[in-house]
């Protein structure tokens, strides 16, 4: 498969800032507080484009914020812990109102419309508002890009300024990360712990740079993108450090998934073989430089058996949606609802929506949510290469972090997105949306 790179002047510095800006925040020379005001500048010039109508340009500055949140939320508890979840929402709703709603390729977005109009329907008697209001915002975080998604399409050129700041952003969290194991005083153990990364929260911090390590893989993967390939296989090799530092395993396993993927959609393709070859000494030092680094302490996080009690929280959702099969026990009800009949010794969130929808909504709720999902796959799986398997990487990464993190992470609804606005164009439709002839592919 042909994928045209875009070239991206200024690359390797864009990376050498991102990481000497997170270096000081990471060290508190850059003090919390203005990274605090630069992120809220970010958002002000991200809506601004908004209001423009200048699609490209949102796209290209609000990766500094969506990387920027988990640092937020650690360190800059005067921002609004969901400041960003509000951010989206009005900014693709004023894109909705800029750029109009014409013809949808997708119509599956019904299904979330419903379901986000049932969370709110199902919240008469939350036992915890705060938490009830915030499933609600990130279901609707979800919901608007969605529904821009459905009525238009995102030309390669914007997908690549997308993806290539997702990138560049993604230095600044390892930067972060870095500091914390350059400075030592960590007590390393076999689980995921906020020392290793820096203060942020473990988790998801895996998760985000598991997207960017997904992102890396596939530009080097591309042989189109054979002259940038050993700056992409240094910063994947920064990254995955980074990654497995946190001691945090999604990221990693979403990185592997998607490896898979590819793969499996490249089967014929003996080249990409050989291409992932060159990593294996690439993947050696770096695993080295991880166990050397944790005393070997990485070796026995990998070696555990079991998902930190996911799978229990799982159960537990499928006996709740078994004694409340018709609507469920509400809107957020769920982390309350475990204690109070004894199934969990303490408040949690679910940390996978497709349970969550079924402990939450039962029937409706299940028929809702996991109809969107199996109408964008039928949807997606009838699209044409190459917008069929990006599509598919999109949509993984997005349920992967679904099932592992919940929502939690500010990186989904731009995954989701990007599922929906890659459809396969016909010559009618590029009048409107013009594809350059597919000159410029999407790279990652």
């Amino acid at each position: 498969m042909r994928l045209k790179f875009l070239q991206h002047k200024g690359y390797l510095p864009h990376f050498i800032f991102s990481f000497l800006v997170g270096l000081l925040a990471g060290y508190k020379t850059l003090p919390a507080n203005v990274v605090g005001y630069i992120y809220i500048g970010v958002l002000v010039f991200a809506f601004l484009r908004c209001l423009q109508g200048n699609v490209a340009g949102f796209f290209s500055i609000i990766p500094y914020a969506i990387f920027g949140e988990i640092f937020m939320r650690a360190f800059v508890r005067w921002i609004p812990y969901l400041t960003l979840q509000y951010a989206i929402i009005a900014c693709f709703a004023v894109l909705i109102l800029r750029t109009g709603m014409k013809k949808s390729h997708f119509k599956g977005y019904i299904f979330l419309l419903l379901f986000a109009f049932m969370e709110v329907a199902n919240n008469i008697l939350p036992y915890r508002a705060d938490i009830s209001r915030a499933i609600i915002t990130n279901t609707f975080a979800l919901l608007i890009p969605v529904v821009w998604a459905s009525f238009h399409a995102l030309t390669p050129l914007v997908i690549n300024r997308f993806i290539n700041n997702v990138k560049i952003a993604c230095i600044f969290l390892v930067g972060i990360v870095f500091v914390a194991h350059i400075s030592g005083s960590i007590d390393y153990g076999a689980y995921s712990n906020s020392d290793a990364s820096n203060g942020l929260a473990p988790v998801q911090l895996s998760g985000y740079i598991g997207v960017a390590c997904v992102f890396f893989f596939l530009s080097i993967m591309n042989t189109e993108q054979a002259r940038h390939r050993l700056l992409n296989i240094i910063m994947i090799t920064i990254c995955a450090s980074a990654m497995v530092l946190t001691f945090s395993r999604g990221g990693l396993y979403f990185l592997g998934a998607v490896v898979m993927m590819y793969f499996y959609y490249n089967r014929s393709r003996a080249k990409n073989y050989f291409l992932f070859i060159l990593l294996v000494p690439v993947i050696l030092i770096a695993y080295h430089f991880v166990v050397v680094q944790t005393q070997g302490k990485i070796v026995e996080r990998y070696q555990q058996e079991g998902s930190s009690n996911r799978d229990v929280l799982v159960v537990i959702g499928i006996k709740i949606f078994q004694k409340n099969p018709f609507v469920g026990v509400g809107t957020g009800n769920y982390n309350t609802v475990i204690v109070k009949e004894n199934l969990y010794s303490v408040e949690s969130g679910a940390h996978n929506e497709f349970i969550r929808a079924g402990a939450e909504h039962g029937i409706i709720g299940i028929i809702l949510y996991w109809g969107f999902f199996l109408s964008l796959f039928i949807n997606i799986s009838r699209r044409k290469e190459p917008q069929k398997q990006y599509a598919m990487y999109f949509l993984a990464l997005l349920c992967l972090i679904i099932i592992h993190n919940g929502l939690k992470i500010s990186i989904q609804p731009f995954l989701l997105m990007l599922a929906v606005c890659t459809p396969s164009f016909t010559r009618q439709e590029t009048k409107h949306v013009p594809y350059n002839s597919y000159r410029n592919r999407i790279t990652a």
